[in-house]
Order: C-alpha cells, then structure tokens, then sequence
C-alpha cells in the first residue's frame, strides 16, 4: 500500500443497535453461512469499480436494517502502475487503498457515482444528483481508476460488528448510455461472535463458530470461447437476412473480474493467489492451465490463456469453466462481463454477470468433481482492517 487517505463521515449521529439486530436469514430462520448475492451481510465485495473517461460505475449501497449502520468501506486501485503499458510482473497494481466511513439510517438506501465520491450537502434539490440524507463524505476516484470497493460493517466505534445489514449493486455505464450491472457479493457473519479487526473468513454449516462466510472452494463460469462468433440474426420478413452478423465481423469477448478473499488493509501487504482452472466444451473436450491473481485483476479471457480461444479446442464456441486456487493460496471472488458487437454500424455492448460459486474452503470436499484436485480442508482467508 503506497498511499492511504482517511475521510470522516457522520460518525456521530444516533446510538449503537447493539442487542436488537435481526440478522441474515433464511425464510426457516435459519444464518447463512456462505458468500451470497441475493441477501445482506457484514462485509459487501464490489469486485469491479471503474472510472476511465468513457465508463464510470454508479455505486449502491443499502442498510437493510431498522436501526443504524455503520460502515468502514475501502478503495482498492488495481490500475497498473504504468497506465501506458500492459499489466504484468513488471507493471504490477499499485494497490492504494482510499477509505472513508458512513452511518446510514434504518432501511436507507444510498447511491454515488465513483467519479464524483458524494458530498454532505442535505440542500440538493429532489431529483438531482445527491439528493436525499448523505451519509458521510464520499471521496471520488481518481481518473484512470480501476479496481474494487469492500465495505464493512462496524460500531460506532469503528470495530467490526456481525449485523448482516449491508447490501450492494454496482453499475458500470459508459457515456453513450450502455450499462452493465452485477450485485455486490455479501459475507454474512456470525451473529454470536463479536469479530476483532482480523475478519476470519471460515463460518460454514459444519464450523457454525467461525465468523464470516468462507470464500467459495470453487467459482464456475459459463462462456463463450473468447472471440467466439455469435449466431447470425435473420429477419421473417421478405427482405431476406439481416446481417447483422454477416462476415463473422461479431465476436464475443469475455472479461473475468478476481479479487484475493484475504487483505490485509492494516499493515499493506499484497495478496498473490494462482488459479488453476479446467474448461470444457461442448463435445467434453477440454483443457487445464493457471494464472496468477496479484491484488487484483481485470482481463480478457484469451489474454490468461490461450485455452480460452475458440482453436485451443478445435473452433468450439460454449464453454465451462472451473476455476480454483492452488492449495496453501487464499480463495477468490469473482464476476464476469461480456462484450458483444455487431457488424451492423459496429455498436458494442456490455453486459456484467455474477458467478456460480460450489463449496467452501473451510469444508474442504470429500471426493475430487471433474478431476479436479481435492481443496485443503480448513483453510481460512483474513481481512485485516484499521481500527482507530
């Protein structure tokens, strides 16, 4: 960590909800104890935030709750040191990390965009941007940011605190107005134990005494092989095909999204994790390979691996794709974004997807699915946050 900027927010509104939280449940009643993009936790993943000039992302965060919320969230700029060149071992992340805290009332909802951060001005006029109770200042991001957002729930002191009240969305939109948007990934935490500022990742069904939910053991991704043509459209009416797609002039791009489930926020050490992965295609033909997670990534499928492109495996255009970390290496999470173009007036669109996740690392498996090698039971990734 090179760089680290503290921004106050409105620290002092209200009094703790201390004893009378509901936590994150399932309808029966029962905790979740696993990463989830459908409910609120204690800690919200925003594994992709963007400000490039033409893409900006739009930032929702939602206390859940009936009784206030505090939050202690953190900038991560993954951008590569040299922004002139490729990322890579010699143009590694520069890992700055901007944080800033927020008090949200009972079921508010807030909003920024990442560009512009949001100031404390309760004058705005309804309807414009920044309307409505600011829950603390905001700091923007730096132009050429890109990278992730993780927001954590704590006290009013600071500490970390299991209330399961955080939900997030995020939307990145460029300034022709194409949008792509995914959920923020939500670790529920275990409502009994009070965490300290090291966030122990290992609350499963069967360690129902850990803290937080433990990463996913293994994240799978549905896809087109990278650069694979999409399927001419064609018109019922008696003007004939449309082209549309005529000329293979429309690949399909994939890009994957990962961020190491262990930070270390305190004292500014950079995690590195290796993926191995499996992908298959349609006919079962597939292939295996590795790469390498420093801090945090963002990159085109084919440009990991050549195992993603559609000659790896004979010209196949769908495949699944079964990723894992190597063992003795922290757990992952992950989101992917497609972009799809036409040959007619050349447009281009995103679309942003949440992944499916099997497993945990805590558990460990039983038997080994697809080949794949067997995880290392009770592995624990930590999030080490500053408390003031």
């Amino acid at each position: 960590m090179r760089v680290k900027k503290r921004f106050w927010g409105l620290g002092t509104l209200g009094a703790s909800a201390l004893g009378v939280l509901v936590w994150a449940s399932t309808g029966a009643g029962q905790e979740i104890r696993s990463t989830t993009t459908e409910i609120s936790g204690s800690v919200v993943v925003y594994p992709k935030v963007v400000w490039d000039g033409t893409r900006d992302t739009i930032i929702q965060l939602s206390n859940t709750g009936n009784n206030l919320a505090y939050v202690h969230c953190f900038y991560v700029n993954g951008a590569p040191v040299n922004p002139n060149q490729p990322p890579g071992p010699n143009n590694p992340p520069q890992w700055t990390v901007t944080d800033f805290e927020l008090v949200l009332t009972r079921q508010q909802p807030t909003m920024w965009a990442a560009s512009a951060g949001r100031r404390v001005d309760h004058t705005s006029p309804f309807g414009t941007y920044g309307a409505g109770f600011d829950p603390g200042l905001i700091p923007p991001v730096p132009q050429g940011f890109t990278g992730e957002l993780k927001c954590v729930q704590v006290d009013e002191t600071g500490q970390p605190w299991p209330g399961n009240r955080l939900k997030g969305e995020a939307t990145m939109q460029r300034n022709d107005g194409d949008v792509a948007t995914y959920n923020a990934i939500a670790l529920p935490a275990n409502t009994q134990v009070l965490p300290g500022t090291d966030l122990e990742l290992n609350l499963t069904d069967t360690n129902p005494g850990g803290e937080y939910a433990a990463c996913p053991d293994t994240t799978i991704l549905n896809h087109f092989a990278d650069g694979a043509t999409q399927i001419a459209l064609s018109s019922a009416n008696s003007l004939g095909p449309v082209g549309l797609c005529a000329g293979n002039n429309c690949p399909v791009n994939t890009f994957l999204t990962v961020v190491p489930c262990s930070q270390d926020f305190e004292s500014g050490r950079q995690t590195t994790v290796t993926l191995q992965f499996l992908t298959w295609d349609e006919f079962e033909a597939r292939l295996s390979g590795s790469f390498s997670v420093n801090c945090w990534l963002t990159a085109q499928l084919s440009q990991l691996s050549n195992a993603f492109t559609p000659s790896a495996l004979g010209g196949s255009t769908t495949r699944h794709t079964r990723l894992r970390p190597v063992p003795g290496q922290g757990g992952v999470l992950a989101i992917a974004e497609e972009l799809r173009r036409t040959s007619f007036s050349n447009v281009t669109a995103w679309a942003a997807y949440n992944l499916y996740t099997q497993g945990n690392r805590y558990d460990g498996a039983t038997t080994g699915e697809n080949d794949d090698p067997l995880p290392a039971p009770n592995a624990v990734d930590v999030i080490s946050v500053p408390v003031e």
